[in-house]
């Protein structure tokens, strides 16, 4: 009879575990509760140090140009912020339309946050195809858009396209595409790309003008630093220029004394300068 009395009492009194379990919820909570107090006091601290700090502020965005390409015109200038911007409040989808607007050279702009206090445009270029003789020479990508402000002496290593008007102006960000243009850009990036010359530079491009029931009136003549001129039409250019590329390598002293090269036909065509 005492043991039972005894066991009764020993539940209703509990472990010695769970009593000092029970004792010490009090302290535990209001651990928890200065602790919870602290973090909060410290959050809104650190919020207000990172949202009023001019240290987080960004006035300029750094550029990084994708590797292997090259400016056609350096863009340095006009990459200044308006107004300074937070970096954490900055729009960077907003930034990045923005620079392609004012930079038409950039094809793709990605603008990325590098904490704690920079901004990044990630940008890769138009590919430049050439210069159109306007008015002023402009540099143009190979979809017809103006990359760069007009200069008043040609672009140096860049082919000059002949087409259009002598007096025609050019904005950067403007397209001018025409069927002159296309057909130039057309055999001019296929000529590029085949790597057939040999080391030698195109100077110019001269686009015949369109007219009905001409055999010319498609062609397009390429000048070559030293005189030779390259007729083509638009079309699968490979295999001549596969020709093409042989005899320039092969044969130096010979085609040095050509007028020009014919890549119309299946058969390469080749004049030779007056009195040779």
């Amino acid at each position: 009879m005492a043991r039972r009395e005894r066991s009764k009492s020993g539940r209703k009194s509990g472990s010695p575990l769970w009593q000092r379990l029970q004792a010490g919820l009090p302290s535990l909570a209001k651990t928890a509760v200065f602790l919870l107090a602290l973090f909060l006091v410290v959050g809104v601290w650190l919020s207000h140090f990172v949202y009023r700090s001019s240290y987080f502020w960004v006035s300029a965005i750094e550029v990084q140009l994708e590797p292997g390409q090259r400016w056609a015109a350096d863009p340095r200038l006009g990459y200044r912020i308006p107004r300074p911007i937070h970096v954490f409040r900055a729009d960077l989808a907003a930034l990045a339309q923005a620079i392609r607007r004012e930079h038409p050279q950039f094809q793709k702009v990605v603008v990325r946050r590098n904490l704690p206090n920079k901004l990044v445009a990630y940008v890769s270029l138009r590919d430049p195809i050439g210069q159109i003789r306007g008015r002023q020479y402009t540099i143009v990508s190979g979809d017809g858009i103006v990359l760069t402000p007009g200069s008043s002496t040609p672009w140096e290593g860049v082919p000059v396209l002949m087409i259009g008007s002598r007096t025609a102006a050019y904005q950067p960000g403007q397209s001018c595409d025409s069927d002159e243009f296309r057909r130039a850009a057309t055999v001019l990036r296929e000529v590029q790309e085949s790597k057939a010359l040999a080391g030698h530079k195109i100077s110019a491009v001269r686009v015949n003008p369109a007219s009905a029931g001409s055999a010319d009136s498609r062609m397009v003549t390429l000048l070559l630093e030293n005189g030779l001129e390259l007729r083509a039409m638009p079309g699968d250019l490979r295999p001549r220029l596969v020709r093409l590329g042989e005899l320039l390598r092969g044969k130096p002293k010979e085609m040095g004394q050509a007028q020009y090269v014919d890549l119309r036909f299946d058969d390469l065509v080749i004049g030779l300068r007056s009195g040779d």
